[in-house]
């Protein structure tokens, strides 16, 4: 037995999975979810970007700046560590420490090595002889290609 259509629907628009009754159906520009998705909790890191990032007016010598708080905190440890505040000190130096200041850039293992041919070495071929590095061309090709590392 057919089903029985609504008198509103026209005889060519079939109701099944997918196809609601017309009736029931959004208007055109009524959105499907009127009061929207719920706003999550604000966690600590939110927070503290949502306020290291306004900006606050500093006076640095009688010149009146605008800043991020961010910035305006890390000049105010600055101007305290100059005036022998140990704490402001040690907050200076850990956030240099954190920035990568103190890493010992001569070494390779901290610096990798270098990218580029350094001035004492005249030809490719000796900085090759220098790094202990050999070259091996494959004669079907003519590839150059790096020996295999036991």
């Amino acid at each position: 037995m057919k089903k029985q259509t609504r008198s509103t629907q026209s005889p060519s628009y079939n109701v099944g999975y997918g196809k609601p009754p017309k009736a029931s159906q959004f208007r055109k520009g009524q959105s499907g979810n009127p009061r929207g998705r719920k706003k999550s909790d604000e966690n600590l890191v939110i927070v503290f970007k949502r306020l290291a990032s306004r900006l606050v007016k500093v006076s640095i010598n009688g010149v009146t700046q605008t800043m991020p708080m961010a910035q305006a905190v890390i000049l105010q440890n600055m101007k305290a560590a100059l005036n022998q505040d140990q704490v402001a000190m040690g907050n200076i130096l850990r956030l240099a420490d954190a920035g990568g200041e103190f890493s010992d850039w001569t070494n390779p293992e901290l610096a990798g090595k270098p990218i580029f041919m350094p001035e004492k070495f005249e030809s490719t071929e000796e900085m090759i002889a220098y790094e202990g590095i050999s070259i091996i061309t494959m004669p079907a090709s003519g590839r150059t290609v790096p020996p295999e590392e036991d």
